[in-house]
């Protein structure tokens, strides 16, 4: 679960880009890349696979808007807008966006709860992800209980208890025991 906390900064302005990415590297964030069009920074973005992308509203060969559908499935992305742009970038995409001009602190205060955001939505996908597993685990088990019950004349927890000493006593886990009387290996 370890977020690289890669980031490529992507300004039309190459001074402000360099500032930007100075403030980053203090604050330990590894700057893969500085693009200055949009172009490059979709290049630069399937080359480097970025966490983050730090942009502005408008790069010399096109907007937010196009780099956003192409690269909206790979990174987050942080926008720095002046106020005219703000609702109409809200409104359109998943974004963060920051005020132009950038303060470090607005900057990595921003650029902070994004990956905060990353963390916590990969632990609950690992969380949903063992749930899942869970849940058909208790599946097999249910279908290996049923079949016990109709073929050995057991009663429901009677069919729990056989699964759950067989696995006890093989050191196998429940699950496998299951599956092994699905499959009439058992």
């Amino acid at each position: 679960m370890n977020i690289q906390r890669g980031v490529i900064v992507a300004l039309s302005n190459v001074e402000t880009a360099q500032k930007v990415k100075i403030m980053l590297c203090d604050e330990g964030y590894d700057v893969l890349s500085i693009c200055n069009t949009g172009g490059e920074l979709i290049r630069k973005a399937i080359q480097y696979a970025p966490e983050l992308v730090v942009t502005s509203y408008k790069m010399p060969d096109m907007t937010v808007l196009d780099i956003y559908d192409a690269l909206a499935d790979q990174c987050s992305f942080l926008v720095v807008v002046n106020e005219l742009y703000r609702s109409y970038i809200k409104e359109e995409m998943d974004v963060y966006c920051i005020n132009s001009p950038i303060s470090k602190p607005v900057l990595i205060n921003a650029v902070d709860l994004i990956f905060q955001s990353k963390r916590k939505i990969l632990k609950l996908r690992e969380q949903v992800e063992k749930l899942e597993n869970k849940m058909e685990e208790r599946k097999l088990i249910d279908k290996a209980k049923g079949i016990l019950m109709l073929n050995k004349g057991l009663s429901e927890m009677e069919a729990f208890r056989y699964i759950q000493k067989i696995s006890m006593d093989s050191g196998h886990k429940m699950s496998e025991i299951a599956e092994k009387i699905l499959l009439s290996d058992f």
